[in-house]
């Protein structure tokens, strides 16, 4: 049997798995951190020899003796799809292959690599270790053509000892590296399937005795004032017996000792443990608003006092521990804002070097995120240093993932075969083993997605005997049986908040949620009110946080994303890995950012004549936080004034009392800002955290707007097809054929690129393909025609009137709406529409939107508008964005998500602009406010193009001007869209007035407060 699809065998010679750690010269070298400057660390990544076979068995003999100078090469660390080889599918759940357990394809895609390296002659006399961070799937080992072992397990360290091999000078290392093995079963997670070394490949020394291993623990007084230090040595020795070796621990604050004990007088053969228990006064305690680190220096000396070597560890004094119910850490009960990280990069996939990783973390910090879930299998080891570093607490999962064997009815096949225990249980250890000395670690999770049984329990029992002093989560454990938190994924609102109001014995976790794909997610706002709420309620971790489309570059020169399918790849599950809050090159999203502000740490709302603050901080004090308070009238700030927050403890609330503001009758809102004032890690001084927005006083109609200036008669030619409406300076053209509005010219510029028309459907989102493949594609509402009924007009004192009576319906069926447009033409070139609309048939079920679908000139560039703003919004996702003015290009309104779909609404619009480079435009005001959205492309082309690169630009913008829009929802996989944020397809009414204007008429505000409009009293 081939050891790849032998379950009984998961290494060969790996040696046991233990902390990771790097050893040093001296105690200066050490306390860098830094190993590359340690003299036992030599890096192997880089520039590798490398050729692709389609099996295993065709790699040739002479490979594994010889240097294959003739072969190509890839980087290391790498994919190797990603470099032109194999072949590259993405599937959310469900194997490439037919289920047959064990076994894989016996074309088994086949990556053989060589490096050569030069051993120093000083490290004669020591074992010479080596060590693969990451390789996928399965990979076997040889040096100067004796074979050392092979490993199983994509994600998790591997170490060789390779001493045997290894000789003075230059040496060749071989690895054959191959995509499918038995342990591919248990690695299905919803990710592109690609193979290779794809983390570091280093070597260590080590002395005949060193230390091999260390567990630190840090523990309390029952008053979290003191604290011990403990510290489990293991070491080791590859020669005779030695004795009086000591072993000394010096813990340091910024290179003061502060604490310091030795275990004196060691007797150390093959393996000696040795325990410190090392008091420790007043220390700061780690959490992540304070991410506090000590630095531990474990120093070995021999019997003669010199130093053997060094060895250093980041120390945060942290504890967590559940009572009642609740989980705490330090003694403060706490809830995890979360988030799902993939290790993924646009360009690289899974190669994902350090600095991408760093900027994820100062990215997930500067928008509130105190907690990440590394989904689903253990990270590089330097990413958990960085949590240390800038104050992640990390649910810490495994390498466990066995979705595929959903797709015939048997989630837990595998895991409840107890000839799989060795394998399930051997990727806890391996994993907690490696990563125990990591204080932002807080839960260790078993894995994800893979049914339930013995050999999870198994896995539960080898951690908590590992590591007791961590929580376990699992959440296929249904009914917590073995775990320390009881969680579920993708529950909705109502059904958080019914866990909420019965809580289980065990603190509760939603570990997946708010699917973030594409446009969305809708409801953050909503869900936070209820983890806000209920205080068993502790964690919740968004899906996902970065989109996992590859980087492509067409014949054209033009970029685009690529997602499953994109490469010939079947079976696949399309775009489903386009579902982060970032992009795939780490732009935020619009949902991050609502995201971040939902998280805020600091609550502000209105109560009477006060505001009301809440510090949402779990271990920080108010004390730097300022409060900028600014008096916005009609959407101008006229006034702002910053207070410094009294020194409110976590969970303590304050009130302040407002000033009294009027500014005759117009619409007055206090925009609360929220800011750190010190720099941090991860952000400069005065980084925001945060705003929010209070109505103080709403608008009232002004009492009277000055009478139009008096202008000559409109000119009305009904002509056989068409009605021209004329007058000073303008001209309207109507179909008397369809009703439609063909053309309206202002100071000779057209404005009208496409006849407006209502439109119950839109580009069709992510989360509502559930509702477009269920509900609205099976209707034919995007493909429902308009169809005149009647046409006619009126002189109304100065003004025409003309109305169009029209149905908008689907073909085949008998349901639709009866719709009418209704416009007034005031003699100053005012136009007003008012729409309607009457549904008929038996069709009530919640639509897209209710809105006017307007093609207007390409010339016009730039958008003013009174809104929210100034990024996109809807119903259900409009926390990041306050009402105001604002002024942007018409590039900017678009958001260019990589799979084309309704983007860039604004919402609770009073009044827009477009302008072209001349000055010129458009001024538009609703009766009441509505939606806008302004594309470069129609309606058709965003709903029919699969990505990015697809579109070109239409000949003419589309505006559209919303009377109601559908919120969000995340039911591409979790919510639907909330009842309070549908709309239906039911009577409707609304409108609004349209006025052009010069380059002289530059002030949008003055038309808003003073445009005419038709029909109204003066």
């Amino acid at each position: 049997m081939n050891n790849w699809e032998n379950i009984e065998k998961q290494s060969e010679n790996r040696l046991p798995p233990r902390a990771s750690f790097f050893s040093y010269e001296n105690p200066q070298e050490a306390l860098r951190f830094d190993r590359a400057a340690s003299q036992y660390f030599q890096l192997l990544s880089g520039s590798w020899q490398f050729r692709f076979f389609e099996h295993p068995a065709l790699v040739p003999e002479e490979f594994y003796r010889q240097p294959m100078t003739e072969w190509g090469t890839v980087t290391v660390p790498g994919m190797w799809q990603m470099e032109g080889h194999g072949h590259l599918q993405y599937t959310d759940e469900g194997f490439p292959f037919p289920i047959d357990v064990p076994y894989v394809p016996t074309n088994n895609p086949t990556g053989a690599y060589q490096q050569r390296f030069t051993l120093d002659a000083s490290r004669t006399g020591k074992q010479t270790l080596i060590k693969f961070d990451g390789v996928e799937t399965y990979f076997e080992v040889y040096v100067n053509g004796q074979y050392v072992g092979f490993s199983k397990g994509s994600r998790l360290c591997a170490e060789f000892d390779i001493s045997a091999c290894v000789k003075p000078g230059e040496n060749l290392l071989s690895v054959r590296v191959l995509q499918w093995a038995d342990s591919t079963y248990i690695e299905d997670q919803d990710m592109w399937w690609m193979a290779g070394i794809f983390r570091d490949v280093y070597l260590t020394g080590q002395n005949p005795v060193h230390l091999n291993d260390f567990t630190v623990v840090t523990a309390f007084d029952e008053n979290y004032c003191d604290a011990v230090l403990n510290i489990d040595a293991v070491l080791c020795n590859t020669r005779e017996p030695v004795c009086g070796y000591r072993l000394h621990a010096q813990l340091f604050d910024d290179g003061l000792c502060v604490a310091q004990m030795s275990a004196n007088n060691l007797n150390i053969g093959d393996e000696t443990r040795c325990r410190l228990e090392i008091p420790v006064s007043h220390p700061r305690q780690w959490n992540a608003e304070h991410p506090e680190l000590y630095q531990l220096l474990l120093t070995l000396y021999d019997d003669a006092g010199q130093v053997i070597s060094v060895v250093p560890q980041r120390v945060g004094f942290r504890d967590i521990f559940v009572r009642d119910g609740l989980f705490y850490v330090n003694g403060r009960y706490l809830k995890l804002h979360g988030v799902n990280r993939h290790d993924h990069d646009h360009r690289k996939g899974r190669a994902v070097d350090m600095a991408r990783v760093e900027r994820d973390i100062i990215l997930m910090k500067q928008h509130n995120i105190n907690s990440v879930r590394t989904a689903h299998y253990p990270n590089d080891p330097r990413f958990y240093e960085l949590c240390d570093m800038y104050g992640l607490f990390v649910m810490a999962e495994t390498d466990l993932e066995s979705h595929g064997f959903a797709n015939v009815g048997d989630l837990s096949r595998i895991t409840d075969d107890p000839r799989w225990e060795n394998a399930y249980v051997e990727r806890i250890g391996r994993h907690v083993m490696a990563q125990k000395n990591h204080p932002s670690i807080i839960m260790w999770s078993l894995g994800n997605e893979s049914g339930y049984g013995c050999n999870i329990r198994a896995m539960a029992k080898r951690c908590k005997t590992l590591d007791p002093t961590r929580l376990v989560h699992y959440e296929e454990d249904r009914d917590a049986e073995v775990t320390d938190v009881i969680s579920t994924m993708y529950s909705r609102v109502q059904m958080m908040n019914a866990f909420g109001e019965y809580p289980h014995a065990k603190p509760r976790i939603i570990c997946e949620y708010a699917h973030a794909m594409g446009n969305g997610p809708g409801g953050l706002a909503e869900y936070q009110a209820v983890f806000n709420r209920h205080d068993n309620l502790q964690g919740h971790y968004i899906w996902e946080w970065c989109d996992h489309g590859l980087l492509e570059t067409g014949e054209n020169g033009q970029t685009r994303y690529t997602y499953g399918g994109d490469y010939g790849d079947y079976p696949n599950n399309y775009n489903f890995c386009m579902d982060g809050l970032i992009y795939p090159d780490q732009t935020p999203g619009p949902g991050l950012r609502e995201y971040k502000q939902v998280l805020c740490p600091v609550g502000v709302s209105l109560s009477g004549d006060a505001l009301r603050i809440k510090n949402r901080y779990w271990f920080s004090s108010l004390e730097d936080i300022t409060l900028s308070l600014t008096l916005q009238v009609a959407g101008h700030c006229l006034e702002t004034r910053e207070i410094s927050l009294p020194h409110l403890q976590p969970g303590e609330c304050e009130t302040l009392k407002l000033p009294e503001f009027s500014a005759s009758g117009q619409e007055i809102f206090l925009n609360v800002g929220i800011r750190k004032n010190s720099q941090t890690a991860y952000s400069e001084a005065q980084h925001s955290l945060g705003h929010y927005q209070m109505l103080l006083q709403a608008a009232r109609p002004f009492a009277a707007k000055p009478a139009p200036q008096k202008a000559a008669t409109l000119l009305c030619d009904e002509q056989k097809h068409q009605l021209i409406v004329s007058g000073d300076g303008f001209r309207l053209a109507f179909s008397r054929l369809d009703g439609e509005l063909k053309s309206w010219q202002a100071d000779d510029e057209e404005i009208v690129g496409r006849a407006p028309k209502l439109n119950f459907f839109k580009p069709v989102i992510d989360n509502h393909k559930q509702e477009f493949e269920g509900l609205w594609q099976p209707n034919h509402l995007h493909i429902m025609q308009q169809h005149f009924r009647q046409m006619h007009w009126e002189r109304q004192q100065d003004d025409v009137v003309i109305e169009v009576h029209s149905i908008i319906a689907p073909p085949v069926f008998d349901f639709g709406m009866r719709c009418i447009y209704r416009w007034r033409i005031s003699p100053q070139g005012v136009v007003s529409l008012d729409l309607s609309g009457t549904p008929y048939g038996n069709f009530d079920s919640i639509i897209p939107k209710i809105g006017l679908d307007f093609g207007v000139s390409r010339r016009f560039t730039q958008v003013e508008y009174y809104g929210r703003g100034p990024d996109e919004n809807y119903q259900d996702s409009c926390q990041a964005n306050l009402i105001g003015h604002y002024q942007q290009p018409v590039s900017r309104l678009f958001e260019n998500y990589p799979m084309p779909q309704d983007n860039g609404n604004r919402q609770d619009i009073r009044w827009l602009s477009l302008r072209d480079g001349a000055g010129k435009g458009i001024f538009i005001q609703p009766r009441q406010p509505f939606n806008f959205s302004l594309w470069p492309y129609s309606s058709q082309m965003l709903q029919q193009a699969q990505h990015i690169d697809e579109l070109t630009p239409d000949s003419c913008l589309t505006l559209n001007l919303d009377h109601k829009i559908s919120g969000l929802g995340s039911n591409s996989w979790g919510s639907e869209v909330l009842d309070s944020y549908r709309v239906y397809f039911s009577t409707f009414r609304y409108g609004f007035t349209m006025v052009p204007f010069s380059q002289n008429d530059t002030d949008s505000q003055h038309l808003a407060e003073f445009t005419f409009h038709p029909g109204e009293e003066n």
